[in-house]
């Protein structure tokens, strides 16, 4: 079982998300901003970062890569970009969005029309192999907390 940390602005994409990897007994912990994140990542033992590629609420989801890249031991947590329903404009551009991604540190982008709960899973499942380390890890460092961030 891994800890997911989804930082995704829509309820629907949240629910969508959090449901299809709790299928495959993942723990999904879903912020809505980058501060509800990076609160999150101060204290949990996040194995992935899967991100929404349009978020906008405090600079834009670049520039939260690039700081995930750049800050101690969060920079080795794998890092997903996810476009959902993409726009006609984020179509046209996503291969330069996936280059970008690749270059700041994204092990993945991920873009669907419609949310494919299988090839989601899948996609996510294959970057998340068994770790040893966050099996021997304390109980209160693996669970969850609940966090409140304005």
């Amino acid at each position: 079982m891994s800890l997911i940390l989804a930082l995704l602005e829509d309820p629907i994409n949240a629910t969508q998300v959090k449901s299809c990897l709790e299928k495959s007994q993942h723990q999904v912990l879903v912020a809505t901003t980058f501060l509800q994140a990076k609160a999150l990542l101060a204290v949990q033992e996040i194995d992935l970062i899967i991100s929404d590629v349009h978020l906008q609420n405090g600079g834009d989801v670049f520039d939260f890569l690039k700081w995930s890249k750049n800050v101690g031991r969060v920079a080795k947590i794998p890092f997903v970009l996810f476009s959902f329903g993409p726009t006609p404009m984020a179509k046209y551009l996503s291969e330069g969005l996936r280059i970008s991604a690749r270059i700041l540190g994204a092990v993945r982008y991920i873009e669907m029309q419609n949310f494919e709960t299988e090839s989601f899973r899948e996609q996510i499942d294959a970057l998340l192999p068994e770790r040893e380390a966050r099996r021997q890890l304390p109980r209160s460092k693996r669970t969850p907390v609940h966090i409140e961030v304005q």
